[in-house]
């Protein structure tokens, strides 16, 4: 099975703060894809914080996006596992005013998805809708 991944979402204007927030995790490049590599509490990541991910979303994914948020700026997040990923967003998202797009058809606002991780400690986003849990 592929790693999963998440889209964090937050205003243009607060993407210094986003990625000096997962910059301080001391990020190493990775020389073939370029992409940012973490190694962290035992788990890998592949983290891309060219904001480049927003050209996969569709015209009306984006203006919902842009509605919530207004014009985004998006960190794309592969994780080694899902306790890779639930670690990684307990440490980065606390106090994030933003967006976590699951890329499984779900996009929640930060405090609300990390209040689903902590009451649910097993959810896997990737087969359980977040409706399905209340």
């Amino acid at each position: 099975m592929s790693w999963p991944s998440v889209i964090v979402l937050v205003p243009a204007e607060r993407r210094p703060s986003l990625e000096g927030r997962i910059r301080s995790l001391e990020l190493v490049p990775d020389p073939v894809t370029g992409d940012e590599r973490l190694h962290q509490h035992g788990y890998s990541y592949y983290i891309d914080l060219s904001g480049g991910i927003l050209s996969d979303y569709e015209p009306e994914e984006l203006e919902q996006v842009r509605t919530r948020i207004g014009e985004p700026y998006a960190v794309y997040v592969s994780c080694q596992s899902m306790d890779a990923a639930r670690a990684f967003l307990r440490e980065v998202l606390p106090g994030v005013d933003g967006l976590v797009d699951t890329n499984h058809h779900e996009i929640l606002q930060a405090s609300e998805f990390l209040t689903l991780v902590d009451r649910y400690p097993g959810w896997d986003w990737r087969r359980q809708p977040s409706t399905d849990l209340q």
